[in-house]
């Protein structure tokens, strides 16, 4: 928790030096679950990119990294916490896996940790951490498909609806007589769910309530028949709001508004005698993307609980104050190996496309400040990155046509290494070749654009080198 690492007042009687490691003990503490955080998620997300790839592979990284155990309650714990960042269609093949899988080729090993039968049990557990108590059917239905893409194959789906049908059963014991009768209408339904909601099949050859009333007689106990109140309300519910997941409607909502506003400029909007240039579409649609993501982002942090303010201010008397405090080189590092990525990214940008001098000055004391901080933090990397961007905007040693932003870049490189030069290190390499490109130049500028002139017998040049 974090309370662990909260700043604690040193005591009166402690002298400079104990107050100082204590201030080191606690900087090292933060810094230390800081890289920890980092390193977990930065595991994660690789674990993510293994699970969409080949759920056994990102199974066998999560269990290495310590993120799941090798059980199967643990591993539906972790399915089910995390179904929404983990690939949902590889979520339903890990739960639809056959009924003798395992997760070790070895025999003689439990199933629930991973021997025969390990992935019916990880099914078991899942469902199991279901509440379906109180909810319709088809609500009930929409609840658990919610977490995971069915699988194509029908076997699949008979292992998995089966074990929801057993578990709406045991929650709900006056909707139906038998688990039975649950698991015939729960994938009578799935197929409902597919035939009125696929765009491939025909509107007039879609199912209707007669046909789904008359494929579902005779269901219950002894051949009997379930209410056609209860079967009309589970249709009319489905052809009104069909089983989908989040992702897909916001990928259909998303391809339904690209395609409304091609429809528009193509209609209304002029292209010219050539039509309006690719690049410039792009660029519209990447900058409506960027608002809504930031957006977006607006929304997330607006809606973070808000805590009683009052409640967090310290009142701290004119004789009380707090010895102990971090010194700021100690979080700095921490901060800005979190932001430098995205802002070397905008530093380019703006320096890239703007002429605004402001703007400029702005962007080049930026990159003046990350390089200082890159290089007395060790970031070797940032640092690097960094520099070659900066060396990369001066133009030397290409064709680009040199404007004044291009020069003061030159300036803003020469500076740095005067100023931070004994901590550059490997980023040295492109400042040498700058100031070789800039000797070139001086070169072509003093009509000594070729070695022979250069090393013409009484040259100037030659002369003060020859004296030297």
């Amino acid at each position: 928790s974090i309370d662990k690492y909260r700043i604690k007042r040193v005591p009166s009687g402690m002298n400079a030096l104990e107050k100082e490691d204590s201030s080191e003990n606690v900087a090292e503490k933060i810094v230390v679950a800081f890289d920890k955080k980092r390193t977990a998620q930065q595991n994660f997300e690789i674990g993510v990119v293994k699970f969409t790839l080949s759920p056994k592979s990102g199974l066998s990284f999560f269990i290495e990294n310590g993120f799941v155990e090798l059980d199967a309650q643990d591993m539906a714990r972790f399915l089910y916490e995390n179904s929404e960042k983990l690939d949902k269609t590889q979520i339903g093949e890990v739960l639809g896996r056959e009924p003798d899988a395992s997760f070790i080729k070895e025999d003689n090993v439990d199933p629930e940790r991973g021997g025969k039968g390990f992935f019916l049990r990880v099914l078991h557990h899942y469902v199991d951490k279901m509440e379906f108590t109180g909810l319709s059917f088809d609500d009930a239905i929409r609840l658990f498909l919610s977490g995971f893409r069915l699988p194509g194959e029908a076997q699949k789906i008979d292992r998995i609806m089966e074990k929801f049908a057993e578990r709406f059963t045991r929650q709900n014991t006056d909707v139906f007589p038998s688990a039975d009768t649950a698991f015939i209408l729960a994938f009578s339904v799935i197929m409902l769910n597919t035939d009125l909601h696929n765009p491939s099949i025909k509107p007039e050859r879609r199912m209707t309530l007669e046909s789904f009333i008359r494929n579902n007689k005779g269901i219950s106990v002894d051949g009997g028949d379930l209410p056609e109140d209860f079967l009309t309300g589970i249709f009319n519910r489905i052809k009104e709001k069909p089983f989908s997941l989040k992702e897909d409607d916001e990928a259909r909502e998303k391809v339904s508004k690209e395609s409304s506003r091609d429809m528009f400029e193509s209609l209304f909007v002029f292209e010219g005698p050539f039509g309006s240039s690719a690049e410039d579409r792009k660029r519209e649609k990447f900058r409506k993307e960027r608002e809504e993501m930031m957006a977006a982002s607006e929304q997330m942090f607006k809606k973070r609980p808000s805590k009683n303010m009052s409640s967090r201010k310290l009142n701290l008397d004119s004789s009380t104050q707090l010895t102990d405090s971090v010194s700021p080189a100690d979080v700095v590092k921490p901060m800005f190996d979190v932001t430098w990525g995205p802002l070397i990214g905008t530093l380019s940008q703006v320096l890239e496309s703007s002429t605004n001098e402001t703007s400029i000055a702005l962007c080049l004391s930026g990159f003046v400040y990350s390089i200082r901080l890159a290089s007395h933090s060790g970031m070797s990397l940032a640092r690097n990155t960094f520099v070659n961007s900066l060396a990369k905007f001066t133009t030397l040693g290409s064709i680009k046509e040199m404007k004044s932003k291009n020069i003061e870049c030159i300036r803003t490189l020469l500076s740095i290494a005067i100023i931070d030069g004994e901590y550059l290190g490997d980023s040295w390499s492109p400042i040498l070749q700058c100031i070789s490109q800039l000797g070139r130049l001086h070169l072509f500028a003093s009509g000594l654009d070729s070695e022979d002139q250069f090393l013409q017998v009484g040259s100037p040049q030659l002369t003060k080198i020859s004296e030297a």
